[in-house]
């Protein structure tokens, strides 16, 4: 059985219950291809946790240490894939409290180091756009509306921008605000 999950980082944990559940059914994870494709196969209904690492190449440090204690702690057998999530097998009952902390502040970090770096791509993008606006508006709304293709392709390029600015805003603050209530 093929199985897509389509919720955003920040909910992965979501996932994670999602998948302990199919394990409790007979349907254990087998193998994940690409981002969000999961394979799973037929097995004996077990009672398991999933934990989930976000690795990209610059974070895999922070996540060395979680994922160094989920494997001698707790045994955890890691699911071949790709990308940049890896999820962990845990068959003991477990308490994951302080790794599932640790690892949302770790998101929280990534979540604000991409809020920052989309809105300079904004910031970028519109600079030319109030430059030609201050020293000549005339020439550069000719200019803009005398290239349609042009246009498209920035507009595009633009839409997509701000919509991953939006995306992270909204992570970074269901992980801040997740974050917070943990510390109480």
């Amino acid at each position: 059985m093929n199985k897509r999950f389509f919720h955003p980082i920040w909910k992965l944990e979501e996932i994670e219950k999602e998948l302990s559940d199919l394990e409790e059914n007979g349907w254990r994870l087998n193998r994940i291809h690409g981002i969000r494709n999961f394979e799973f196969v037929k097995s004996k209904t077990k009672i398991t946790k999933y934990f989930f690492t976000y690795s990209l190449p610059r974070e895999r440090i922070n996540m060395y240490d979680i994922e160094n204690t989920l494997k001698q702690e707790y045994n955890a057998t890691k699911i071949e894939g790709n990308g940049t999530v890896n999820f962990y097998r845990i068959t003991d009952d477990v308490e994951l409290e302080q790794q599932r902390k640790d690892r949302n502040i770790i998101l929280q970090y990534i979540l604000r180091k991409r809020l920052i770096l989309h809105l300079l791509l904004v910031l970028i993008l519109l600079f030319p756009l109030v430059m030609g606006l201050v020293f000549d508006a005339e020439k550069l709304l000719h200019g803009i509306c005398g290239q349609p293709f042009e246009l498209m392709i920035i507009s595009v390029g633009f839409v997509c921008v701000i919509g991953s600015l939006i995306y992270n805003i909204v992570g970074y603050i269901y992980m801040k605000s997740k974050n917070e209530k943990t510390k109480v």
